[in-house]
């Protein structure tokens, strides 16, 4: 010890003992602090935090033998930064039930990123007409995963269906002529972008009926719904949206392909009219009754600020004329308020 003192300053011992004191103390200190940030981000992400008072349940998809799928999780409790939006819908809609516009509207949102959502008037129940025209486009998609000739498979239009029954659509462009054959994605075209009952029925013709109610009960809602005159809310028409969305039920091109199709959709009098028209919307509309009692609905995707939101509207009056305008209301209440709380 003393040969080496006599060798090596005492000085120079002292500041590499302290030297080396302070490099040990900062790794340690940073490595700390690493370690609590990298649990801290991949602990609880902020996209999926839920309040601690708020349970969620999940909707998971039966059937295989090991597994069950997760469709989507539903927080049990509506968000209150809705709050606004809600105040400002049930004015509108009290409004217009007392001049005779309607005789009821009910409304559904849901922003994507975090699962909030608000209902409005949910307890009613409607015929949900064409809205019905997508469980029936997913029915095919999930069967065409097993099968892909099935898009291209040919069918014959030659017989009577809706519009000879007396069932007028009141919204429509283009139909599938009788005596032509039409490959089934030909009409999910007619059917989605068109919205052509005589599409829809040559469509339903053809599938299994236990196939189209499976849609139904593996995105948790009832058989009995598959009834065309059974009524449902605008929460539980949404499931089918957000199974959609979420890529959850059909692989994850044809839930894209679905959404695409369903953003093509020609009719632009309903929420369109209350929404910028750069911004991109997949939608879908629906009528059912008659000119004394009459039901109009719309779902739509909205794209927005990379935060898209689903809104579905439910409405129902003796003024069939006067319905789309009120989505449009309804539609741009909604899109001024959640342009503040996507961003």
């Amino acid at each position: 010890m003393n040969i080496f003192l006599k060798r090596v300053p005492l000085y120079i011992v002292a500041f590499a003992a302290i030297f080396g004191a302070l490099i040990s103390y900062s790794f340690i200190t940073l490595s700390k602090q690493g370690k609590a940030t990298t649990f801290q981000e991949n602990a609880i992400p902020a996209t999926v935090s839920f309040a601690s008072s708020c349970n969620v349940n999940f909707s998971r998809l039966s059937g295989r033998k090991y597994i069950k799928p997760l469709l989507f999780a539903e927080r049990t409790c509506e968000a209150d930064k809705f709050m606004t939006i809600r105040n400002s819908l049930s004015t509108l809609i009290n409004d217009l039930k007392t001049k005779g516009d309607i005789n009821s509207a009910s409304v559904y949102i849901r922003l994507f990123q975090k699962g909030e959502w608000m209902s409005l008037n949910d307890e009613i129940k409607y015929q949900p007409g064409s809205l019905f025209k997508v469980p029936l486009l997913i029915t095919y998609l999930r069967l065409a995963e097993h099968d892909e000739s099935l898009l291209n498979k040919k069918l014959l239009f030659n017989q009577i269906t809706t519009e000879s029954k007396g069932l007028k659509q009141e919204f429509v462009k283009e139909r599938i002529k009788l005596g032509n054959y039409y490959t089934v994605k030909e009409l999910f075209r007619y059917m989605i972008v068109h919205s052509d009952n005589n599409a829809t029925m040559l469509l339903m013709n053809n599938i299994p009926f236990p196939e189209f109610t499976r849609t139904f009960t593996d995105v948790g809602l009832s058989k009995d719904l598959v009834n065309s005159d059974a009524a449902i809310t605008a929460h539980q028409y949404s499931l089918f949206w957000l199974a959609l969305y979420n890529g959850s039920y059909l692989n994850f091109d044809n839930s894209d392909y679905a959404l695409s199709l369903l953003s093509e959709c020609d009719f632009k009098e309903g929420l369109l009219k209350g929404i910028p028209q750069d911004v991109k919307v997949a939608h879908k509309f629906g009528e059912k009754g008659d000119l004394t009692n009459h039901a109009f609905h719309e779902t739509g995707i909205v794209y927005i600020h990379n935060s898209p939101y689903l809104i579905t509207v439910m409405t129902q009056g003796s003024n069939q004329t006067k319905l789309p305008n009120v989505l449009k209301e309804i539609s741009a209440i909604v899109y001024q308020n959640m342009d503040g709380l996507t961003n």
